[in-house]
């Protein structure tokens, strides 16, 4: 079994210091190795044995696989353990970072790299760049570009850290206006009685961010945030097996979007539309409903146990 105690270590990159864990099988194979990276706000922790890991909700997925082992790496400029550049880098010199990271493990040709949200847009950039070739990519909530109303949204969170009378009000207010945009109207509907208690909540989201991650809370809109409004990905230069997951509700990633890729990218195995409504949350929220695509599209997982997959907290 692939306990939830993840192995901490960290390597030097041109744009600062990694940390990243490892969990499983540290002497397994490339070939047995997956890349797991989730969004702007994660950290590497994926799993905890008090169940408050970054993506807990993924874990028995891979639990029954002894022979595994699985990376995930703190974001540059995020609020785990790497380092902060000096100036914000691009998602190429983050690919560049990550892939060095990697290539001091023996790891160029994982098994696989799963991202959900940025770490899906990453893997896309990282395969793009031929600076990994994994023999699978899964990419959940993310797409080959931005679509155009999550870009506003973003640039409205720029303009609330540049308004706000100090940083700790604007990263409040931008994180509240991030946490709308990742859920549905019908979430909102179903879970609030009026808007004076959404925005409560949304208030609160925002506040717990900050007193969870300091002034590291600040770097998620100012080095990461605003990158996601300026990528774009080729999907043609994208040769290896991928398999696309997008929910319905999302409008961080839509349909659309998620369609546009799948029919743009040379070897795309499927596309799979999640009804939720939790937006774009449903990368965290929904593993139970897209579990099965992942483990018969990863060979790596493919396995007749089973367990249920809890929902998590909104760790986002």
């Amino acid at each position: 079994m692939v306990f939830p105690v993840g192995r901490s270590f960290y390597t030097e990159t041109p744009y600062g210091r990694v940390k990243g864990f490892r969990f499983g099988n540290i002497d397994a194979k490339p070939e047995h190795t997956i890349i797991v990276q989730g969004g702007i706000s994660a950290s590497g922790q994926l799993w905890r044995l008090d169940g408050h890991g970054w993506w807990q909700s993924l874990h028995p997925l891979f639990a029954p696989h002894p022979e595994l082992q699985v990376i995930s790496l703190d974001y540059l400029g995020g609020v785990g353990g790497s380092d902060t550049p000096a100036e914000p880098i691009s998602l190429g010199q983050h690919a560049e970072a990550y892939a060095s990271v990697l290539r001091s493990l023996g790891l160029t040709q994982p098994g696989a790299w799963l991202g959900g949200s940025f770490g899906g847009v990453l893997g896309l950039q990282l395969v793009q760049d031929g600076l990994i070739k994994p023999d699978s990519l899964v990419v959940i909530g993310a797409a080959h570009q931005p679509s155009v109303q999550s870009a506003a949204l973003r640039l409205f969170q720029q303009a609330l850290l540049q308004q706000a009378d100090c940083s700790q009000q604007g990263v409040v207010l931008a994180r509240a206006l991030a946490m709308l945009t990742y859920r549905s109207a019908d979430e909102f509907e179903q879970r609030f009685n009026d808007g004076d208690e959404a925005f409560s909540y949304l208030l609160a989201q925002g506040e717990k961010l900050l007193k969870r991650h300091g002034q590291h809370a600040q770097s998620l809109f100012t080095h990461l945030t605003p990158i996601l409004n300026e990528y774009r990905i080729d999907p043609s230069r994208i040769t290896v097996p991928v398999q696309l997951v997008g929910f319905e509700s999302d409008i961080i990633a839509p349909p659309r979007l998620m369609h546009q890729l799948e029919e743009a990218l040379p070897d795309c195995r499927g596309l799979a539309l999640i009804d939720t409504p939790f937006g774009h949350d449903g990368f965290i929220k929904n593993v139970a409903d897209y579990a099965a695509v992942v483990r018969h599209f990863l060979p790596q997982l493919k396995t007749t146990r089973g367990t249920q997959l809890p929902l998590t907290e909104d760790i986002l």
